[in-house]
This record gives C-alpha cells, sequence and structure tokens, in this order.
C-alpha cells in the first residue's frame, strides 16, 4: 500500500476558521459568582422558577409557622382585654418546631441534592467558584430561607399586638425588651438548623435519606433526652439535654427571653420541665448552640472539598 492510500484510508484532520472571539466584556469574578449563586439558591428553596409542588411545599410549611401569630393577632383583637397575649414571644418556637424541621428537611435537601444527583458539581468548581464558596452561598440561602418561619412570624405577632394596643406607646415601653431577643433567636435558630440541614444534605446522595436524616438528627437526641430525664433522677442524666439540639434551642431561647422555668415538680415533661430539672446555665445553651453550628457547617464544608 503506498503512502498516499494509507494517509486516504486514515483519519484525517482539518482546520476550519469559524470566527469565535475571545471574550472582552466585564469580568464579575468571585464575588460575583457567590453572590448568584446565593441568590438563584434563595429563589430555588422557595420554588420560584420551578413547579407547582416545590412552590406548595415552601410556602404552605411557612403558612403553618404563621398559624400561632394569626390566632394571637385574632385572639388579642376579640378578647376585651388590653395586652392580652395567648402566646408569648418565647414560647413561639416550641408551636413550629416540627414545621421548622420539616421546612429545613425539605428545602436542604432540594438545595444540595440536586446538584449532586445531577452531577452538576464539577461546573460549579471549575471557575472562578470555589468548594467552599458553594458551600457557604448554600448555607446562606437555606439560613435566609428558614428565617421565613422563625423570625418574620415573630415580626408579625409583634407587630400585630403593637398595633392592637388600646395604648401603644405604653404597650411599646412594656414590651419593647422582647425585640432584641425576637431578632437574635430567629437569626441564631436560623443559622443552627441551616448547618444542620447542609451538612445531612452533604451526605445523602437521594432526597429521601436527606429528609430522614435531618429528622432522625432532631427528633431522636430529643426523645432520648425526654425519655432519660423521665425515668432517673442520676446527676449524668441531666447532661442528655446536651445532645440534643432540640434542647439546646430551647434553652437559649428561654434565657434570652430570661424565661429559663424553676424545678417545681414533675408533673409534667415537656421541654421547659426538662430544662428546669437540668439546671444549666443559659450561657451554656447558647455556647452549645455556637459550637453546634460551626462543627456542623466545617464537617459540611469539609465534605464539599473532598474530592468524591
Amino acid at each position: 500500500m503506498t503512502s498516499d492510500a494509507a494517509t486516504e484510508a486514515g483519519p484525517r484532520g482539518e482546520i476550519y476558521d469559524i470566527g469565535y472571539q475571545p471574550y472582552d466584556g466585564p469580568r464579575f469574578g468571585r464575588a460575583f459568582a457567590i453572590r448568584s449563586l446565593y441568590l438563584f439558591s434563595l429563589r430555588h428553596a422557595f420554588g420560584l422558577g420551578r413547579g407547582p409542588l416545590p412552590k406548595a411545599v415552601a410556602f404552605g410549611l411557612i403558612m403553618l409557622a404563621f398559624i400561632p401569630a394569626i390566632v394571637q393577632i385574632i385572639t388579642a383583637a376579640v378578647v376585651p382585654i388590653d395586652e392580652f397575649e395567648f402566646i408569648q414571644p418565647h414560647e413561639y418556637y416550641q408551636f413550629i418546631q416540627i414545621t421548622m424541621v420539616l421546612f429545613v428537611a425539605g428545602l436542604s435537601s432540594d438545595l444540595v441534592g440536586n446538584d449532586r444527583r445531577h452531577g452538576v458539581l464539577t461546573l460549579y468548581f471549575s471557575r472562578p467558584i470555589l468548594r467552599n464558596d458553594y458551600a457557604l452561598a448554600k448555607l446562606a440561602a437555606l439560613a435566609t430561607a428558614i428565617l421565613a418561619v422563625t423570625l418574620v412570624p415573630q415580626i408579625v405577632m409583634f407587630g400585630g399586638n403593637w398595633l392592637g394596643a388600646s395604648d401603644a406607646w405604653q404597650w411599646a415601653k412594656s414590651n419593647g425588651a422582647d425585640f432584641g431577643p425576637i431578632i437574635a433567636t430567629g437569626l441564631l435558630m436560623s443559622l443552627m438548623m441551616a448547618s444542620f440541614g447542609i451538612l445531612c444534605a452533604a451526605f445523602a446522595e437521594r432526597r429521601s435519606f436527606a429528609v430522614i436524616a435531618i429528622l432522625v438528627f432532631m427528633i431522636v437526641p430529643w426523645a432520648a433526652a425526654q425519655i432519660v430525664t423521665d425515668v432517673t433522677d442520676a446527676d449524668l442524666a441531666r447532661y442528655m439535654v446536651f445532645f440534643s439540639p432540640a434542647h439546646v434551642m430551647t434553652g437559649f431561647t428561654l434565657w434570652l427571653f430570661d424565661a429559663l422555668p424553676i424545678v417545681t415538680s414533675r408533673s409534667t415533661h415537656d421541654v421547659p420541665t426538662v430544662l428546669a430539672f437540668a439546671n444549666f446555665s443559659g450561657v451554656a445553651y447558647l455556647v452549645l448552640a455556637f459550637i453546634y453550628t460551626t462543627l456542623a457547617s466545617l464537617i459540611a464544608f469539609t465534605r464539599f472539598r473532598s474530592p468524591s
């Protein structure tokens, strides 16, 4: 076979000038990429730009979180008693804990799980965004979304009580001190729950696994603390509340509102009563909340830095 015949039979390559031009427009850089991912994730969390089911789930759970505030405002408007509060600000989170856990479970699995399932993480981690940037944007978006069920209903209830008072100025002087703890507890609780949600979703391959992991992470330690403190008076039993995120959140919430309960009797076994028998300082719950949030965030960030 001649060289010409071999050339014709073998693979050939040709170069065409199709007019590609280098991009010479503005380059917004890493900060713009992080901000864009944050805003996109926040819209994604509420189902904006998606089908009707994600919107129904997100806004349905938000409406459930608003029910105590709506009941309080309606009751205060109907009952002829000035400064009537059916629900105290420090009690609000006990009414919406299940709703908050479901909200976090559903949103975190969508925010992180979808990217893992569809294999688009490599696109995010090309450039200019880094792996830590991705995790930070997702954590910030989830924490912001959770504010819709922690902080916003409390502010609505606070404003409704203020506007419904016969003497708005006197009501503000009597209850204005609650506004700071409302903001602080809403922000800290949202950040803590967001770190747990991102952590569980970062290790779960499927949405159902992520949802179950978050539910187990919140409910099992809570049930264990309730049972152990119920059946024994041993001194070590009271440390069980430190391993329950639900008790920790309730503990720093009650402390910030200066409403930590005092030991009375074992006639009831709700969360405040368990905290009363544990008899720890509220500062301990606040410090533990920051430790939990930091550890969960660091583990999640480490997971995204791994090549797998």
